[in-house]
């Protein structure tokens, strides 16, 4: 039986959100990951770990993955990190556990023991490093150069030969045959789940630097842990791992061959050092007053990821994105509603950092399900609804479903297609995108992506098809964040879209029993006024401040 990954957040000190990953029953284990990446990439570990019989909790860490950066000074020091985890822990209840971390995640681990011997069981840094200081003033000077987003989107080509580099040499940015590493290169589908972790980071030079500015040598001679260090012998960072030669009787030195006997060390070594009692019940998400905040919310096979803000009173506001999108793009629409009423927008299955129950076959019904679901779990017994594009269909259909949990409909971009034009959607709107070699599938959908605010329809290139009717939103951080939400839901979108343009919206409208609000200036919204026995229409604002207005105004 597979073991069950739920994801959570903790809202540490009321000043930062942490996601974490947690399996299991029995006593906690916390796994730390390296940097730029996310506790995804620990997803088979923990579930390898739980089956022996622990709780795992797997944060990510500062910065990194949904993580907040540790705030304060922009270039917090590793100590940070490790407070932050110890501070995690408190927030979760958990008094003492092992702990276990791979290259960046295992320089906290020995700061942990360093500063917090006294919360572990067992301290496992698997991946030593020990650079001088010319080797951490070359690093630093050139190993963390910034992502600077262009309207081009070249870099996200310089993204993908950044990591397909440093798969090559060590350091990526030096050439020369001495610094060839001993690897295959991988297929495109790892780089590409590399670089998409590397895409959510807030900052990845935060999130990476500390590990390379912290004196291992020193917190090795130092710690009062139960320390364990191993590296294996085809690790790149093997060379600093026989640095190591008089340690402290409290540490012990491994060194084996490959990272399969590593992990059967390290499983071991875990197992021999449990908690000493069982972990504590999930906690939940503490709210983040005057901001938007992150919640999970666990459904039938998965879990739900949202953002919310509960600083106002009244029925809750439900926003749903777009098709292939994510609640990240409610944002601008749910901020003037902030203080006035709660509001809510969930990541619709499979989409953004939202679990898909759903399977490959995408239907608005059961992305309604699932999000009835998400809203029972955040304790909401009525809601007002808002869509946006295709997430009007799963409004409607919300309302269908659900006619006593859903009071108000606003679907301003409500799609009502003709067969000929839903037809002709199906066939072009959605094309297949295969991971290539250099990353040239990454250029692909930001073009796509851009053309969609430029030409009705976008893939209609002509003059004709030029849209006018307002400006362009194309910026590149605009487009940044579209790019990287399609590609968060590829193996879905194009059922997603399909799903969306296909549903029967004509024929569901007379089933909504509570009102509807339509945008009189929609095509097709004189059709859906006819099915409807509760729609009516008026010229909705694009503008989130004055639509905010009209809705607070038609959901009363």
């Amino acid at each position: 039986m597979t073991i069950e990954i739920t994801r959570h957040f903790a809202t540490v000190k009321g000043e930062r959100q942490v996601h974490y990953r947690r399996a299991g029953s029995g006593p906690p284990v916390i796994l730390l990951h390296q940097s730029p990446t996310s506790s995804r990439e620990y997803i088979p570990l923990i579930r390898e770990i739980a089956g022996l019989g622990f709780t795992v909790f797997s944060p990510d860490t500062p910065g990194n993955g949904l993580s907040d950066p540790v705030p304060g000074d922009e270039w917090n020091p590793m100590e940070g990190f490790a407070d932050g985890v110890v501070n995690l822990m408190d927030e979760l209840g958990i008094k003492k556990a092992p702990v276990y971390g791979f290259h960046t995640g295992g320089v906290c681990a020995l700061a942990l023991g360093l500063r917090h011997p006294e919360r572990f069981t067992v301290c496992i840094m698997n991946g030593y490093i020990q650079m001088d200081k010319a080797e951490v003033d070359e690093i630093l000077a050139n190993y963390l150069p910034e992502m600077e987003l262009n309207w081009s989107g070249s870099h996200l080509t310089w993204a993908w030969a950044r990591f397909r580099e440093q798969l090559i040499f060590f350091p990526w940015y030096r050439k020369d045959v001495a610094r060839r590493m001993n690897y295959d290169v991988p297929p495109p589908a790892h780089i590409h789940t590399a670089l998409m972790d590397f895409m959510k980071c807030q900052d990845y030079r935060r999130a990476y630097r500390p590990a390379f500015l912290f004196d291992c040598a020193a917190a090795v001679k130092n710690t009062k842990a139960n320390m364990v260090i191993t590296t294996a012998k085809s690790d790149v960072l093997d060379k600093y791992h026989q640095m190591l030669t008089a340690v402290p009787a409290n540490v012990k030195l491994l060194n084996p061959a490959n990272p399969d006997e590593s992990k059967a060390q390290f499983v071991k070594i875990i197992a021999d050092n449990p908690a000493p009692g069982p972990a504590p019940a999930i906690v939940k998400t503490k709210p983040m007053p005057g901001k938007i905040w992150q919640e999970y919310a666990q459904v039938d096979g998965g879990s739900i990821y949202a953002r919310r803000n509960t600083d106002g009173n009244g029925r809750p506001i439900v926003f749903i994105h777009a098709s292939a999108a994510s609640s990240h793009s409610m944002d601008g629409f749910m901020k003037p509603f902030i203080g006035k009423r709660p509001v809510i927008a969930f990541d619709l299955p499979g989409n953004g950092e939202s679990d898909n129950p759903m399977g490959a076959t995408v239907t608005v019904e059961a992305q309604a399900k699932y999000l009835a679901q998400a809203i029972a779990g955040v304790g909401y017994n009525e809601v007002d609804v808002f869509g946006y594009w295709g997430g009007c269909a799963v409004a409607v259909e919300l309302a269908v479903q659900n006619p006593t949990l859903v009071k108000h409909v606003a679907a301003p971009s409500l799609m009502v297609l003709d067969d000929v034009t839903r037809d002709e959607y199906l066939a072009n709107y959605t094309p297949t995108i295969e991971f290539e070699e250099f990353g040239a599938h990454w250029i692909k959908v930001w073009n796509m992506v851009r053309d969609q605010e430029l030409f009705s329809h976008w893939y209609k290139r002509k003059k004709d098809h030029i849209i006018r009717s307002h400006e362009p939103n194309i910026a590149p951080a605009v487009l940044h964040r579209r790019t990287v939400d399609l590609f968060k839901a590829l193996d879905i979108y194009q059922s997603a879209y399909g799903a969306h343009f296909s549903y029967p919206v004509l024929a569901k409208l007379p089933k909504v029993t509570c009102p509807v609000l339509l945008n009189d200036t929609m095509p097709g919204t004189r059709q859906a006024l006819t099915a409807s026995k509760t729609a009516s229409a008026k010229p909705l604002p694009g503008a989130p401040e004055a639509l905010a207005a009209q809705l607070l105004e038609f959901f009363g």
